[in-house]
């Protein structure tokens, strides 16, 4: 069962990916806490989340906006400390509890985000890298705040979905150093969860043609809402 959780999770993970640029650990994060844990989890969101983010990359080197890019980064990558600290003293249930309210927290960014007045760089750079950062390296999910900051400050949609993937790639990275935590995962485990990534990223390309960009966010979110739900409830069990 843990197997086909993980494939689904990396399936259905870069298939939103590849459709919307945004989104592999907002819907991916949830399941693999539920199949995994919240350490074991959120780790392989980021081992796979930098995969996925690779893949798109290292085909759009030369478009990346670093200048827009590196100011976010480096504020992410200070929050990933106190947030990896943080996460390695916490219990296992608070940390379900946390990591599923910050899903929560991260989907209702992700749907006020048209909401929130204009932004001017730095404020918003600094604000969103370091809500972003902490919230990677606890629940896996940095993407959202970004998105926000996107939105907010008018950032063209197709040069951010370009300049987010070496972004995800490098805090990944980084969230991936700070935790100090290798997966423990069968053989099954690891075939299972590779062949579902390419299969995402190879689906994700064709359905590009037929599937509209707002429906696959939808669903994405619907699944998201009721995973972070499921990992808040076994949170709030695992610690009666």
């Amino acid at each position: 069962m843990s197997a086909l959780t993980i494939a689904l999770a990396v399936l259905v993970g870069a298939l939103t990916q590849r459709l919307t640029g945004v989104g592999f650990a907002l819907v991916a994060s949830p399941l693999l806490l539920l199949a995994l844990g919240p350490v074991q989890g959120v780790v392989l969101t980021n081992i796979f989340g930098v995969a996925t983010a690779l893949s798109v990359f290292v085909f759009h080197v030369r478009e990346i906006e670093y200048r827009r890019v590196l100011p976010i980064l480096g504020a992410a990558a200070i929050a990933v400390i106190p947030g990896a600290l943080l996460a390695r003293a916490l219990p296992a249930h608070v940390l379900e509890i946390g990591a599923g309210s910050l899903v929560i927290l991260a989907l209702a960014l992700s749907v006020l985000a048209k909401r929130v007045p204009h932004v001017s760089a730095w404020p918003g750079q600094v604000v969103a890298g370091a809500l972003s950062g902490f919230m990677n390296v606890i629940a896996g999910v940095g993407g959202p705040a970004i998105t926000a900051y996107a939105v907010a400050s008018e950032w063209e949609h197709r040069r951010f979905a370009i300049s987010v993937q070496f972004y995800f790639a490098t805090l990944g990275s980084l969230s991936l150093i700070a935790r100090g935590t290798a997966p423990t995962l069968s053989s099954v485990d690891w075939i299972a969860a590779i062949t579902a990534l390419v299969a995402g990223l190879l689906g994700g390309q064709l359905l590009t043609r037929w599937v509209p960009t707002r429906a696959a966010r939808i669903f994405s979110l619907v699944l998201a809402s009721l995973g972070g739900i499921a990992v808040i409830v076994r949170g709030i069990v695992d610690a009666s």
